[in-house]
């Protein structure tokens, strides 16, 4: 192969190499799309997760005695700049002014504090069942909403914000340097052709 043939081949691998595969953009559209779907999906996820919550918190509300060791279910905003309440599992205790009042605990191994003596027997089965669902939910939508945050979290990343901005610059720059070189590059290619 002759020398000249030889860098016709390369710059006509170079042109090949230097342009975007056609319908990239059309598949990237594609992806953003599922994307914005499944955060469609995750937020009403979500909101059917929050329904469940609630129900329980009814369920449990009803299934035992008003007296002190009574699990619930309450919405409560929580520090941390949240905005929205947070379902929080409670049980309530009586103060010394002889008024009841619901103290935070966590979930892990909340089925084994369901009473089942006394007042509590009744409703003693529908409330073990009723907070094993409750604590498969409130994990689940911890989960949701872990996954929820990270996509925002990607949303604000430094290289997203601004785009319009840099590229528009970015633009500018090349444009000036495809002026500038007068289109030499063009017709070195070309020539080869």
């Amino acid at each position: 192969m002759s020398e000249q043939t030889r860098m016709q081949v390369q710059e006509k691998r170079h042109r090949l190499a230097a342009k975007r595969e056609p319908g990239s953009l059309d598949r990237l559209r594609e992806r953003s799309l599922m994307i914005g779907r499944r955060v469609t999906e995750l937020v009403d996820g979500i909101g059917r997760v929050d329904g469940l919550l609630e129900d329980c918190g009814a369920l449990l509300n009803v299934s035992q005695p008003p007296v002190t060791g009574k699990i619930g279910l309450r919405w409560w905003k929580l520090r941390g700049g949240m905005k929205d309440r947070e379902p929080v599992v409670v049980i309530w205790k009586k103060g010394q002014g002889g008024r009841f009042y619901p103290e935070r605990i966590g979930i892990d191994g909340l089925a084994r504090r369901v009473k089942t003596g006394g007042g509590f027997a009744l409703g003693c089965d529908v409330t073990r069942d009723v907070v094993r669902v409750m604590v498969v939910g409130l994990r689940l939508r911890d989960e949701l909403l872990k996954g929820l945050l990270a996509v925002e979290k990607a949303s604000r990343c430094s290289g997203f914000a601004g785009v319009a901005d840099k590229v528009d610059g970015w633009e500018v720059d090349v444009g000036y340097w495809r002026t500038v070189i007068g289109g030499r590059l063009d017709r070195r290619f070309d020539a080869g052709g």
